[in-house]
């Protein structure tokens, strides 16, 4: 056992970097989807960002369009608090390029209040960048854009309703 250990121990990062790009993002879909009354897992969404990522996004606020960026440790933070209607994320598109320590990944996610609810309550479009580092793939960036209500995306093969997995 004693001569095991070593060679366990020097695996580890090995281990830690066999995650890929698509499963961190379906994690990230995981970690912020939650039943109502409850937080998103705060703890799995710290680890999934660098300790310096960034998340930006636009939305629709009252029919004009509006722009956030914030660092992701201030994002995280604001997953804290249980919300009082569930929050449920169905990725149902997902394209992963991939170069030596970088990846990007285009997802398209449909957000439910009711993980039954035949149609989301919206669909939003996603680009996320990814590093490789000794403890394996991070998010970098996240930016997030939620189109007007009735605007559809194109979904590439993907069906609404039916969530990808890693």
């Amino acid at each position: 056992m004693r001569r095991l250990l070593p060679v366990v121990l020097a695996c580890l990062p090995l281990l830690a970097s066999a995650s890929t790009p698509a499963a961190v993002v379906a994690e990230l879909w995981q970690a912020s989807s939650h039943a109502p009354g409850v937080a998103a897992d705060v703890d799995r969404l710290q680890r999934l960002f660098r300790a310096d990522a960034i998340v930006a996004g636009g939305i629709y606020q009252n029919g004009k369009p509006l722009f956030r960026s914030m660092k992701a440790v201030d994002f995280v933070a604001s997953q804290r608090q249980a919300r009082p209607h569930g929050f449920y994320e169905c990725e149902v598109q997902r394209e992963v390029k991939e170069y030596d320590r970088f990846a990007t990944v285009y997802s398209v996610v449909e957000t439910r209040r009711d993980p039954k609810a035949a149609t989301a309550e919206y669909t939003g479009v996603n680009s996320i960048q990814l590093y490789r580092d000794d403890d394996g793939w991070r998010i970098v960036s996240l930016y997030y854009h939620v189109g007007q209500a009735g605007m559809t995306v194109p979904l590439d093969g993907g069906k609404t309703g039916v969530c990808l997995g890693a």
